[in-house]
């Protein structure tokens, strides 16, 4: 029987590449403002990274940092960055895509970012470099790696990151706040009026947050009546308190002629997501509404906020403005009140009431506010009555009292309204001493009455057009 042989024959294909000289680029990675403020990785491609080894079997290159993080350079006393934030991976072997290549973090410890079989020729490598923003506060200057390669040549490359120098708003004050006045209460103990502005920026240099007026008063406007001229209101009655991790300790009062510190006196550090928020609150107290706010109408202060870099950071200066305006505003109101009500008695019991007449006043006096120039009437219901019996309301008169300063027109009572207080101008809360009285030229309009108690309504009337 014939044997029969069988023959394997192995071929084994050895690809000869012509080799490529490929210098080693000491790549320098400019991150953009757009990719730290997004909070998204910046991928720079396609760097020259030199050359793989000439000739080998199960050849891998590695790469790993020598220096413990970015170094900076300038400034030099900045911190440096990690070497986490940086994402490396061999983009292409010989002008070949590698996609099936690593992508380490880099570190300290050597990682492995390319292998072959066997390698006959030198071949050029070029890689991609990632910056991922998200892992650190990018502080504006310029910062260093030294990387080492095993069997790349050369063996070591300097790998630069510069971070630019920027302040950027993104939310904005609002354009116009409003304080709104929308009741009486506003003028009196535990009222005011106040807003929030909420803003924030992102920068990648420390900074400091000011405020000013922008004029040193408010502009005043108004479609009410009025009394000319209304006082101007100066920018120093708006306060402005700070809140958040780096606001300034204490209320600031406006003023157009200083920037006022409105962050912490030691700056606004850089932190991680180079994003800094502030919530500020824009006040007029109580007190001072009521001094100096208490024209109905529309008070108008423009204000701006600067954030600039903080004086003791070595590199350009840089800042950012924000615009506003607040408006306080207060609307027409009125009141006329007498708290805990009042009555006034004239007791006719002795011959000498009748001969000198009597006086009587109110037990609590006339409470007045309006925001609005106002007047005040009065009239009474009728005569005083006792049953079927009547006084003529005329024999009274209502005056101020001897202590009060207001000036009161004395009224003889009728049923027909008259002007107690004329064309007033806009007060909060004005108190006014009254009194009745009975002289003694009207008491012979009291003789031969029946004894009894006689009563009339009195009607105060607070008229604001």
């Amino acid at each position: 029987m014939q044997k029969k042989r069988l023959y394997i024959v192995l071929n084994i294909f050895i690809s000869f590449i012509t080799a490529v000289d490929s210098y080693a680029q000491a790549p320098t990675i400019n991150i953009p403002a757009a990719n730290i403020n997004a909070q998204s990785n910046f991928l720079t491609s396609n760097f020259a990274s030199g050359n793989f080894p000439a000739v080998g079997l199960l050849t891998s290159a590695t790469l790993r940092a020598t220096t413990a993080g970015f170094i900076a350079s300038s400034p030099s006393g900045n911190a440096a960055i990690p070497l986490g934030a940086m994402l490396y991976k061999v983009n292409s072997v010989s002008g070949t895509a590698q996609p099936s290549d690593p992508t380490i973090t880099l570190s300290g410890a050597a990682q492995n970012v390319h292998a072959v079989l066997i390698s006959l020729n030198q071949v050029a490598i070029t890689s991609d470099y990632t910056v991922v923003t998200s892992a650190a506060a990018w502080l504006a200057g310029t910062y260093a790696a030294t990387l080492a390669y095993q069997n790349v040549t050369p063996a070591t490359a300097t790998l630069t990151l510069v971070v630019p120098a920027y302040i950027t708003t993104n939310t904005v004050a609002p354009a116009i706040s409003t304080l709104a006045v929308t009741t009486l209460a506003a003028f009196r103990s535990g009222g005011g009026v106040s807003a929030i502005q909420n803003y924030d920026y992102y920068s990648t240099v420390p900074t400091n947050v000011t405020l000013q007026a922008g004029q040193s008063t408010f502009s005043f406007s108004t479609t009410e009546n009025y009394n000319t001229p209304v006082p101007a209101v100066g920018a120093n009655y708006l306060t402005a308190t700070s809140a958040g991790t780096y606001a300034a300790v204490s209320p600031i009062t406006l003023s157009s002629t200083i920037n006022k510190p409105f962050s912490v006196s030691t700056g606004v550090p850089v932190v991680v997501t180079n994003k800094t928020s502030f919530s500020n609150t824009l006040s007029i107290a109580a007190a001072d509404l009521k001094t100096q706010f208490v024209q109905a109408g529309t008070y108008t202060l423009p204000i701006v906020y600067t954030i600039a870099k903080t004086s003791s950071y070595a590199i350009a200066a840089t800042s950012a403005t924000m615009n506003s305006s607040i408006q306080v505003t207060v609307p027409k109101l009125s009141e006329l009140t007498i708290p805990g009500g009042t009555t006034a008695s004239l007791n006719f019991n002795t011959a000498a009431s009748y001969n000198q007449g009597l006086t009587a006043a109110m037990s609590n006096p006339l409470t007045l506010s309006s925001t609005v120039p106002y007047t005040v009437t009065v009239k009474v219901s009728g005569d005083f009555t006792s049953g079927s019996n009547t006084i003529p309301a005329s024999v009274a008169t209502l005056e101020r009292t001897a202590a009060e300063t207001a000036v009161v027109n004395p009224i003889i009572l009728s049923t027909t309204a008259q002007t107690l207080v004329g064309n007033s101008n806009p007060q909060i809360d004005r108190a006014i001493n009254l009194q009745f009285r009975i002289p003694s030229t009207q008491t012979i309009n009291l003789l031969n009455k029946p004894a009894g108690t006689y009563n009339t309504t009195v009607t105060f009337t607070i008229v604001a057009p």
